[in-house]
């Protein structure tokens, strides 16, 4: 049975203190979370030099897809792996994380997504993983807000705002936290 007070289908954000360029002023979704440890994807850090699918994938449709949509670093775990939130329905080859929102990496599930119309998905490339108890401990420590997760966030088109929404949602003050020492 679940011990841990799953974490799954929350925001966690990043507060000023956080000074690793990777996870600085970032909200994260967390998609899979148990006593093992957790799994969530960087919703606000946009790829901008746009990657380049052509030699890769033969897949003329798939290549399109890649280059008409921004990409986002989904965290520094495997890269090279390309994941993706969306909101179809009772997919088989995707994890829901809550009623609205599933993971995958099927390409072919991302095929089905771009062409039924009214549905939103977010290309990620790699994921943030913590082990087990540990990212209990880093929001224990202070470094993470925590929120239930807003569907219009995920997929928000203004992604430099995100962060700012998610803080500001949470009621906060973003100069208030600006001076938070953090305990370290």
């Amino acid at each position: 049975n679940n011990k841990v007070n799953t974490l799954k289908n929350h925001f966690i954000i990043s507060l000023p203190h956080m000074k690793d360029p990777l996870f600085e002023s970032t909200v994260i979704l967390i998609c899979e979370h148990d006593e093992n440890g957790a799994m969530g994807l960087i919703i606000n850090k946009e790829i901008k030099n746009n990657v380049s699918f052509s030699n890769t994938e033969n897949d003329k449709e798939l290549i399109k897809t890649f280059n008409d949509n921004k990409l986002f670093i989904g965290g520094p775990v495997l890269t090279d792996r390309i994941l993706f939130l969306h909101s179809l329905k009772k997919i088989p080859e995707s994890i829901p994380i809550s009623k609205e929102v599933s993971v995958s990496s099927d390409l072919n599930v991302l095929q089905l997504v771009r062409n039924t119309s009214d549905q939103e998905y977010k290309l990620f490339l790699g994921h943030s993983g913590w082990s087990q108890g540990q990212l209990e401990r880093e929001i224990e420590n202070g470094d993470w807000l925590l929120q239930k997760s807003i569907n219009s966030l995920i997929f928000e088109k203004s992604t430099d705002h995100i962060w700012h929404i998610a803080v500001n949602s949470l009621g906060i003050e973003i100069n208030d936290i600006m001076n938070y020492p953090g305990k370290s």
